[in-house]
């Protein structure tokens, strides 16, 4: 074979070898820089809740009578913003006193231990979770002092003396129960 045959295929192959990695490059250029546009429909859900209290005024009563009061506490996942944005929610309570001397004194009337739960962390769970609008039944509907187990140095703040609730709630999807919900919860803190 000739020299100039060998250099006439050397050059065809290299030329050949360059249309290729130019044709190559077009096809993962255009690739690669090719982008397209969509909303994004997914939107963001929320719980919105809050604590509903029944409370009216109470008569008064001498503390030696053992003052009874009505007192009707829930919980409610209200119905806010578009409809449909409101999630399915968990929900527990906790309870606490303004003088815990006094407190040892309380008797709950009516406390609702069928729907709700006490945990050793000294909250009360309600075991089904609420939709949009829905309600808890009532943690109880009243309480009692029981003078008698109030130290007799603290009876005169009895008429001062209150009850604090506190409560919070948990997205329910994707939970089978309020245990569950409320453990995933807890760890994620």
């Amino acid at each position: 074979m000739t020299e100039n045959k060998k250099k006439g295929r050397i050059l065809s192959v290299l030329w050949a070898g360059c249309v290729l990695c130019l044709l190559g490059t077009g096809t993962t250029a255009a690739y690669l820089t090719s982008w397209d546009q969509e909303e994004n429909l997914v939107s963001v859900g929320q719980n919105t809740t809050e604590i509903i209290e029944e409370f009216p005024d109470p008569t008064p009563v001498p503390v030696e009578e053992n003052p009874e009061y009505t007192k009707k506490v829930s919980v409610a996942n209200k119905a806010e913003g578009k409809n449909g944005s409101q999630v399915d929610c968990y929900v527990r309570m906790s309870i606490g006193y303004s003088h815990s001397d006094i407190a040892k004194g309380i008797i709950w009337k009516d406390l609702d231990t069928e729907n709700w739960i006490y945990g050793k962390d000294g909250y009360y769970y309600f075991k089904t979770p609420l939709k949009e609008g829905e309600s808890t039944t009532p943690l109880f509907t009243g309480f009692m002092i029981d003078s008698s187990k109030v130290d007799s140095s603290y009876l005169e703040l009895i008429p001062e003396f209150e009850i604090q609730i506190y409560e919070e709630s948990v997205q329910a999807d994707g939970f089978s129960d309020y245990e569950q919900a409320w453990s995933a919860y807890h760890a994620s803190v």
